[in-house]
């Protein structure tokens, strides 16, 4: 089995040289639809609505809307009291809370093993990120993600996107060409909605996912498609109990999470059906990165299923900084090791389109 690994990296270095034209690839690419979403496409209840403060009775007041802070916040990220419970609270093996009632005191004690995770999505406004995908020694593709602060009726959201291209021989096989779409809503810092498009050399699949948090329910709907044509479709409808995360934004709640204290944690994610990642704090260390030196944290993160890398474990090395850039992905593939790792780093502002063709420019212009 190692002589076979061997050969077939030897190969697919060989191989690398044969692929689709640069503009051919970079053409399918820029076609890979978006989805564009508003109050007319998906149900408003899934944002959380505005409250209002009615007076007490007798109180002559008038009843305000509860809004965000005017102030522009350039990171979104867990407050204080999510780090300080992360790093002292759950730590500790056995405390007592005391809990005051009416005419009465409750004391419960609480020893937890394993900590649910929280909502602690981590989202910079204007960030683009670039990763070069590896197979062994072979470089096979390229990811984008960038995160834009929009707006649906008149609430903020965070936009989240992911774009990935393959390279070298993957472009024959016509592999590699997703995009995936997130949108947190602000008040929450919950995700809500889930797009997310997959495409072969013939076959094409878009699932469309929305999460409201409110009723704790998970809808979806898949359509296959062939040579354009739409041959297949699917959708049901989950119940969960915990937050839930979907694919992409389950990246952002890790950085959220990332510190040296953190205790074992389960992360609730979901698309079609529901799973759970444990996440774990393995050790601190300091490496050189394409966008240098840096002090990280590396976890281990393990799903019930195996998907792409095997037995479901990757490794995943975290900033240990205000960033907390996700700087390396790293687990075992079929006949090597995948790493996914990044090679740039910037920020594109407030106005900038979310379309295929912009971000594949980006993406592409990045050696």
């Amino acid at each position: 089995m190692k002589y076979i690994s061997i050969i077939c990296s030897v190969l697919l270095l060989i191989l690398c040289g044969c692929s689709e034209k640069e503009e051919v690839v970079i053409k399918k690419i820029e076609n890979i639809p978006q989805e564009s979403i508003s109050e007319e496409t998906i149900p408003l209840i899934v944002l959380m609505p505005k409250k209002k403060i009615e007076p007490a009775q007798g109180e002559v007041t008038q009843s305000k809307t509860v809004s965000e802070e005017e102030e522009d916040v350039e990171i979104s990220q867990p407050s204080e009291s999510f780090v300080h419970e992360t790093q002292i609270n759950e730590n500790i093996s056995e405390q007592t809370k005391i809990v005051q009632k009416p005419a009465q005191v409750i004391k419960k004690k609480t020893t937890p093993e394993i900590t649910k995770a929280k909502s602690p999505v981590f989202t910079i406004p204007g960030e683009c990120l670039v990763y070069r995908i590896k197979w062994n020694f072979a470089s096979v593709g390229k990811v984008i993600l960038v995160c834009k602060k929009e707006q649906i009726n008149k609430q903020d959201v965070y936009h989240l996107v992911a774009l990935t291209a393959p390279e070298g021989l993957w472009t024959k096989f016509g592999y590699g060409y997703n995009r995936f779409d997130s949108y947190i809503d602000s008040r929450t810092n919950l995700p809500f909605y889930y797009y997310g498009y997959s495409a072969s050399s013939s076959k094409s699949q878009i699932t469309k996912t929305t999460i409201d948090q409110n009723k704790k329910t998970l809808t979806y709907e898949i359509k296959k498609y062939k040579a354009g044509k739409q041959y297949g479709s699917k959708n049901g409808s989950i119940k969960f109990s915990d937050t839930l995360y979907d694919g992409l934004s389950v990246l952002y709640a890790m950085r959220g999470m990332a510190c040296e204290q953190l205790p074992p944690t389960t992360i609730p994610v979901g698309i079609t059906k529901i799973t759970t990642i444990f996440l774990s704090f393995l050790e601190k260390n300091i490496s050189d990165f394409y966008v240098g030196t840096r002090s990280y944290w590396l976890f281990q993160s393990e799903a019930k299923e195996e998907a792409i890398f095997s037995k479901g474990k990757l490794f995943v090395s975290i900033s240990a900084d205000n960033e907390k850039l996700p700087l390396l992905f790293k687990g075992k593939v079929p006949l090597g090791t995948g790493t996914v790792e990044i090679i740039s780093k910037k920020n594109l502002g407030d106005n900038f389109p979310t379309d295929s063709k912009y971000l594949t420019e980006i993406m592409v212009s990045t050696q």
